[in-house]
Parts: C-alpha cells; sequence; structure tokens
C-alpha cells in the first residue's frame, strides 16, 4: 500500500508567516501615512501660494488688497453680509461664474448656477486637505442646521486684539489703534496693524512699510476651533485672525484640553481666532510678497507679532 504525502504549511510555520507580515504592515504603515500627509501638506501649501497670487493680481487691478468686510462693489453698506476677502478673489481663482453670481447687497441670497446657495458650495482649493472635515459647518447667528462652506485659510488682521479679552494673551503687543474688531463708521486704515481685518478697507502694497517678505498676510486655521470661522468662505463677519495668540493655541471643540476658559472655540474670540492648522509642529503662511512659508509653533511671540504687523518700524528676527 503506497502512502500519499502533502506538502503544506504546519500551524507553527504560518502563525511565523503571519507575524512576519504583521510586522512588515507596522513598519511600513508609518511611511505609508507620512507620505500621503507630505502630499497632502504639499497640496495646503499650494493652495495658499495660489491664494497669493490671486492676491496680487486684485492688488494690480485695485492698488489695494480685498478688504474683509463692507459692500463688494462700495464701502460698507446697509446691514446684508456683504462678503468676505475671498468672495472678491472669485475671479482670480478660475471662479468667474460663481462671482457673477455674487447678490449685490446680500450674499447670503446669492444662488449658483446649479440651484445651489453659493454660501453652500465647497470649493476644494480653499480648504487644507490635511484638516479631517468635509468642509460644510453649522456657523454661528445663522438657523439651526444650515451648512455653510468653510475654508481653512483666513487673512492676518496682525498684531491687535480682536475683541477684550480676559485671557492671558499677549494680544495688542504693538497694535495702536482700538481692537480690531471695532464699529468705526470711518473704518480707519490706521486702526489696522495687519493687512486684512474686520473693515471695509485694506492695505496697499505702499502702507506694508515693514516690507512684503516680513509680513503677515494669509495662514491656516481650522473650522472646528473658531466660530468665526465656520460662518464660511463668503461671509464678511469669519475670515480674519491675528498673530496675537500663538500658533495652535487649541480652541478646538471637543478636543482634549477644550471647553473651558480661554480654550473655547465661540466667545474668547483674541484665542479661537488665531492660526491653526493640523500639521504637526505649526502651519503655513503667506507674506505679503507671495511666498508660502511654514512657521514653528514655538516661535518666539515678539518675532511672530512683528511678522503680522505691517508698519511696526522693528526688525524681525529668525523665522
Amino acid at each position: 500500500m503506497s502512502t500519499k504525502r502533502y506538502s503544506g504549511f504546519t500551524l507553527v510555520e504560518l502563525l511565523v508567516v503571519i507575524a512576519i507580515i504583521a510586522i512588515l504592515i507596522a513598519l511600513l504603515l508609518p511611511g505609508v501615512q507620512q507620505a500621503r500627509e507630505a502630499a497632502r501638506r504639499s497640496q495646503c501649501k499650494n493652495n495658499l501660494k495660489q491664494l497669493g497670487l490671486a492676491l496680487h493680481n486684485y492688488h494690480d487691478n485695485f492698488r489695494q488688497f480685498p478688504p474683509g468686510h463692507g459692500n463688494i462693489w462700495n464701502r460698507w453698506q446697509g446691514t446684508g453680509n456683504h462678503g468676505s476677502w475671498l468672495s472678491r478673489l472669485l475671479p482670480y481663482v478660475e471662479e468667474v461664474s460663481l462671482y457673477n453670481s455674487l447678490h449685490p447687497d446680500n450674499v447670503d441670497l446669492s444662488v449658483a448656477s446649479n440651484g445651489k446657495f453659493v454660501y453652500e458650495i465647497v470649493i476644494p482649493k480653499f480648504l487644507c486637505p490635511s484638516d479631517d472635515h468635509n468642509g460644510l459647518w453649522e456657523g454661528i447667528s445663522y438657523p439651526a442646521g444650515q451648512l455653510r462652506a468653510a475654508s481653512n485659510y483666513s487673512a492676518s488682521m496682525g498684531s491687535q486684539n480682536n475683541n477684550p479679552t480676559g485671557c492671558a494673551t499677549h494680544l495688542n503687543y504693538f497694535g495702536t489703534g482700538p481692537h480690531v474688531r471695532n464699529d468705526d463708521p470711518e473704518q480707519k486704515l490706521e486702526n489696522l496693524s495687519g493687512v486684512i481685518g474686520h473693515v471695509a478697507v485694506a492695505a496697499a502694497i505702499k502702507d506694508i512699510t515693514d516690507g512684503t517678505s516680513n509680513t503677515i498676510i494669509l495662514g491656516e486655521v481650522r473650522p472646528n476651533c473658531s466660530a468665526h470661522v465656520r460662518r464660511g468662505w463668503l461671509a464678511a463677519n469669519s475670515l480674519y485672525t491675528g498673530t496675537g495668540i500663538q500658533i495652535n493655541f487649541n480652541t478646538c471643540e471637543g478636543e482634549p484640553g477644550t471647553g473651558s476658559g480661554c480654550n473655547v472655540y465661540s466667545g474668547q474670540w483674541g484665542t479661537s481666532q488665531g492660526f491653526k492648522s493640523r500639521h504637526v509642529g505649526g502651519c503655513h503662511f503667506t507674506l505679503c510678497d507671495g511666498s508660502v512659508q511654514f512657521i514653528n509653533e514655538n516661535i518666539d511671540m515678539v518675532t511672530y507679532q512683528r511678522l503680522g504687523d505691517r508698519r511696526d518700524g522693528q526688525i524681525v528676527g529668525e523665522f
């Protein structure tokens, strides 16, 4: 009688193979994740570079950067939402059709060609791929359930305070006027230490006396960390952020260490309206010359605020 012998893995050999595969996955997975994040980070940087180019094209036409508030075609008129600085950049980021659909009296009434309200249209180039959200948020001061398309990029109002706050921060270190979010009917540019703020005017290159390569104009923000950012890219009262609080100061809803005191996404505007990102160690910023720099979250605060102020006359250190 002949006996057939079958070749194959023993249980021990199978377990060894599984263990080897598991080790290889454990070794390779972080590298894959890092490669993906590097690609997302590169795209995020490129978005800021394109916005910087759009800002300069706008400046070429209007001899100033876009105002952060006010009527799109004139100065501040009426009480309607007259759009953010991003709404003014639409023609310069290949969104002419969307720009032409904006309502002249209140952009909240604007309807795009696809039948959607403009405020709910997500524009990928306004989002950083590293931030884990779908682009739609329920904004403050709007009807419950009304979702607004957000942006991960905000203008720099400079080193001034946004609103009086009880939080112990470096706010208003170099700012010369009242808090940036002022109700001055004259909308004075001299009350704005940065380039674009919550006012119906904005600086021109000639007003940036510290030098365009030494002054921040844009930076990263997170809708999860600021009630104003949740208002969306279209809203006037949304995308103005200051250098008065350190980068990545945590005010992000639902994250450890937040929910009280200065670490809240709403109410403490001086802290929640700081620049923040999902990148490890800092944020990307666009300078007024159009270049994009990654600035470490541990940057010296005096240096950081000097970068935010367009005309303090101080020498900017290494950053």
